[in-house]
């Protein structure tokens, strides 16, 4: 199977690139027994751990399918607009990435339900109940999932906060105000690491569904949600206290400058999804347990929210078997444990066996202990919470928050999102 962009080689076969999770995929089947020719899949997935994601996940499909030739699609992951124009155009790529939940809403008009194929192919196989509605928009099942990625994380520098006498899992928030302050007593100017906006917005949702729980943090985002209450407010203020403790997010900064920054020791803690880890452990060389350390964002602690990652099958597809085929993979236990392992996200199975399970790292093996027994949610910043306008609206007042500073007119614009 060769891997293509634009009809340009990008790596030989996958198998070349792949970690050693990605060795528990089936027997190669032989060209007859499967598709052959073109594959066009719009991942978004082009650098870092999850292009190393990709490729394992396209190890394993070398397994099922030898004969197809995967072209990465062209378009990012929704929302995108050459892919948006393409979806409306009736030119689909074969399949491609988007969130579950709202963002998957977004395109239900452009995808094939797949309830049939659900039944008929096994995809619902080792899948927590709980996770499916998240599939499913407009009454249809409409997408596989491939891994969850994990959002509501603390991550902490132990070596600082050993220095300070600083806990590295503080289990509310007002607690992580209170080491934060410890640790810049002990001489740290800047002791939390932030982005540029979008990692405001993301300790912006963190400290809300601190201060609500999930089920109220998902009614603020309804019609009336209760942006006037005190627990909105104070969520709100500890955001303005926690950028007081950090240094001025940049405008185009994201989370790697703020996981350099952490990972550096330029500060002590960091609020951010899984995908540090990666970045943490491989490109800084740090080592996890010892270096760093992570636990649950405070006060989310009996919540597991995420990015769902799933893939769908676009109406029109061209190739439409060799996109059941990639289904397949998505779908199966070799190829969430290809794909996850070696970009330190969670398998959206939990049926993995022991010996599988022992081939991660230990962030991982927690991550995975966490995903069996936790609340799952959708996250906004990251995931599928709401749609692409609603998101991009409240990216817009956390941005301008960064200005302004004032708790009161972030809760009205927030209000209107």
């Amino acid at each position: 199977m060769q891997i293509t962009r634009r009809g340009v080689l990008l790596g030989g076969v996958a198998a070349a690139c792949a970690t050693v999770l990605a060795r528990f995929g089936p027997a190669e089947a032989s060209s007859a027994d499967g598709p052959a020719g073109l594959l066009e899949v719009s991942t978004g997935w082009t650098s870092g751990p999850e292009q190393n994601g990709l490729q394992a996940l396209l190890a394993s499909l070398k397994g099922r399918a030898p004969d197809v030739t995967f072209v990465a699609g062209d378009g990012s992951a929704p929302p995108g607009g050459d892919l948006t124009a393409r979806l409306a155009a009736g030119s689909p790529p074969d399949s491609l990435r988007c969130s579950g939940g709202a963002e998957l809403a977004d395109l239900a008009d452009h995808l094939e339900p797949l309830d049939g194929l659900f039944r008929s192919r096994g995809w619902s196989a080792g899948l927590p109940g709980s996770l499916l509605p998240r599939l499913r928009a407009g009454g249809a099942a409409l997408a596989v999932p491939a891994g969850v990625r994990r959002t509501n994380l603390l991550w902490s520098d132990a070596r600082l906060l050993a220095a300070a006498g600083a806990s590295s899992a503080p289990s509310r928030p007002g607690l992580l105000v209170a080491e934060l302050r410890r640790v810049a007593a002990a001489g740290l100017r800047t002791p939390l690491a932030v982005g540029g906006p979008a990692e405001v917005l993301h300790l912006l949702e963190t400290l809300l569904l601190a201060a609500h729980g999930p089920d109220a943090f998902e009614a603020l985002w309804r019609p009336g949600g209760p942006w006037r209450d005190a627990a909105t407010d104070s969520a709100l203020r500890l955001l303005d206290t926690l950028l007081d403790l950090a240094a001025p997010p940049a405008p185009d900064d994201d989370w790697t400058d703020a996981a350099h920054r952490f990972g550096s020791g330029q500060a002590a803690y960091l609020l951010t999804g899984d995908w540090a880890e990666g970045w943490l452990r491989d490109s800084l060389g740090l080592r996890p347990g010892t270096d760093y350390r992570w636990a649950a964002a405070p006060g989310t602690a009996e919540v597991f929210q995420s990015r769902l990652d799933v893939f769908v099958l676009p109406r029109g597809a061209r190739h439409r078997q060799a996109a059941l085929a990639w289904l397949d993979v998505c779908a199966s236990l070799d190829g969430q444990v290809a794909l996850n392992g070696a970009r330190a996200a969670v398998p959206a199975r939990t049926d993995l066996p022991e010996p599988t399970r022992a081939l991660f790292g230990p962030y991982a093996r927690w991550s995975l202990d966490e995903w069996r027994v936790r609340r799952p949610l959708d996250s906004l910043t990251h995931g599928g919470l709401l749609g692409a306008r609603r998101r991009a609206a409240a990216l817009g007042a956390a941005t301008a928050f960064t200005g302004h500073r004032d708790s009161a007119r972030l809760a009205r614009e927030l209000a209107l999102v």
